[in-house]
């Protein structure tokens, strides 16, 4: 976290700050439609945070059925999370070499686009329509078809889901 961006509110927590507001998440769900090359305009919200916070670097992985990007300082506090585990480990050694392994660097052009590799589109089934979803610190892409049916069900069960994550979590 950059030193400006800390600040003690008068309860004594600390929160991000950027220019005296609150650092902004990413957060809904936006369609967008892939051109023939892969190209993929990253939600305007979305690229506002990236602008005012970060800059145009992402880092794009896959993660089970949709691919996950990251602006490069919250990849490298994933990474250094990472280096904090058990080196020697096989779960720690087979998470490298699946999900930090796969990741590819993607640069926003001057349309505010990024080019998906072949690759990682390929892994997830994603052709012409992507779903961009909020994680808060990072975002997923989604095949728009894929998320619908992964996460349908879910909703159905959202009451119980909410339950468990704020009793488990005190939340």
């Amino acid at each position: 976290m950059r030193p400006e961006w800390e600040k003690v509110e008068e309860s004594g927590t600390k929160s991000q700050v950027f220019s005296d507001k609150t650092m902004s998440r990413f957060r809904g769900q936006i369609p967008h439609t892939l051109d023939k090359k892969g190209r993929v305009s990253i939600p305007a919200r979305f690229r506002e945070i990236l602008r005012e916070q970060y800059n145009d670097q992402l880092l794009i992985s896959h993660r089970q059925k949709c691919l996950v990007a990251y602006p490069l300082e919250e990849w490298e506090k994933l990474e250094d999370k990472i280096l904090q585990l058990p080196q020697f480990s096989k779960d720690v050694k087979d998470y490298q070499r699946t999900f930090l392994s796969a990741a590819q660097e993607c640069s926003v052009d001057a349309q505010g686009r990024i080019l998906i590799p072949p690759e990682l589109r390929a892994r997830v089934g994603l052709k012409d329509r992507a779903l961009f979803v909020g994680m808060l610190s990072h975002f997923e892409i989604w095949a728009h078809a894929a998320f619908q049916d992964e996460h349908a069900p879910k909703m159905e069960n959202i009451s119980e889901l909410e339950h468990n994550l704020f009793t488990q979590f005190k939340i």
